[in-house]
């Protein structure tokens, strides 16, 4: 098959673009390097069946690319700080990044993607990466289940809002009948290409500090759990899903672990794990994440659903997955 992945130089869509290859498919990469980097493709630029295209996705593209496929569309502008928080791990674009840009853009991208697919061929199969956020502090986590935000006067919500709203968006296009399409939320995700910020998740930013023996920082009490995915595991779901997507066509699928870490045992293990002489302190969450923001405090994934579809199972443990980032990954690297 030929098929498009945007957000090619990011974590997922770097990893999911390699395993593609190796299945023997012709694949267009784009990505505008907002906030991805063309080191993560550095294994696969020279492939025969491989074309990276720099494109920004929020300028129309229907002539951009022929006889496409599927397209996976995991491009996103990212979750962008509170404007005053000092608390800003990592040195990249999310800090040039309003939240206004996260949600018009996103949505902007999304519109472009569904007017391709309307223009070029509706038989295209579309698989859009929504993200867990979504969820919020829901005591489910099920696919049906309602979506809440919290008031607007929270700058934070951007992020879930955006990609709230494109699962609408795709949803839409769907139950008209104008497209074919399925959405997989995803909850943690982390590799040795994740980018150390808060953006990209605890677990590379802990094992940076680890490795440099400073102090790891906590929001919170650090009770909050989270489920984190080696990204293996998220990329065969994701396949798996294009793979039965008879199946899958219309649906939302979560993707993740079912292994529940609170994020102050995730830092005792790294430590522990890396020998480092690391201290753990703490600091007020709203310091971070803005006044009034209410903290996430659970986020479980389950994969009821995508088991029963597509057999969808994670293979990779937090520990395990520590130990293979590690080995990839060194502390002076500046993704």
């Amino acid at each position: 098959m030929r098929i498009l992945v945007t957000g090619v130089c990011g974590l997922i869509g770097s990893h999911l673009t390699e395993k593609l290859l190796k299945q023997g498919h012709n694949v267009v990469g784009v990505d505008d390097l907002s906030f991805g980097t063309l080191d993560n493709i550095r294994n696969i630029k020279e492939n025969k069946n491989f074309k990276f295209v720099k494109h920004d996705l929020k300028i129309p593209f229907t002539n951009l690319f022929n006889n496409i496929d599927v397209i996976y569309h995991l491009a996103a502008f990212k979750k962008a700080p509170p404007s005053k928080s000092e608390y800003r791990e990592g040195t990249d674009n999310l800090l040039k990044t309003s939240c206004n840009d996260v949600m018009i853009n996103n949505s902007k991208m999304m519109e472009n993607i569904i007017d391709y697919i309307k223009q070029r061929n509706p038989k295209i199969k579309l698989l859009y990466t929504s993200s867990s956020d979504v969820y919020s502090n829901h005591k489910d986590f099920l696919e049906s289940s309602p979506v809440e935000f919290g008031p607007p006067t929270i700058e934070r919500y951007s992020y879930a809002l955006s990609k709230w709203f494109e699962e609408q968006l795709v949803l839409n296009a769907y139950n008209e009948g104008s497209i074919n399409a399925t959405v997989a939320r995803i909850f943690g995700c982390y590799s040795e290409r994740s980018k150390i910020g808060w953006s990209a998740g605890h677990v590379l930013i802990f094992i940076d500090k680890a490795l440099k023996n400073e102090d790891i920082i906590i929001h919170g009490d650090g009770l909050q759990t989270r489920s984190m995915s080696h990204v293996f595991d998220i990329v065969n779901g994701l396949t798996s899903m294009i793979d039965n997507f008879d199946l899958v066509n219309g649906e939302i699928l979560n993707l993740g672990s079912a292994e529940e870490v609170s994020i102050l045992d995730t830092a005792k293990m790294i430590i522990n794990m890396l020998d480092s002489k690391s201290k753990i302190k703490f600091v007020e969450a709203e310091k971070v994440h803005g006044k009034g923001y209410k903290d996430i405090q659970r986020r479980y994934a389950d994969t009821t659903k995508a088991k029963k579809l597509i057999g969808y199972k994670t293979t990779i443990k937090l520990k395990e997955g520590i130990q293979l980032t590690t080995k990839q990954f060194t502390p002076n690297n500046d993704k």
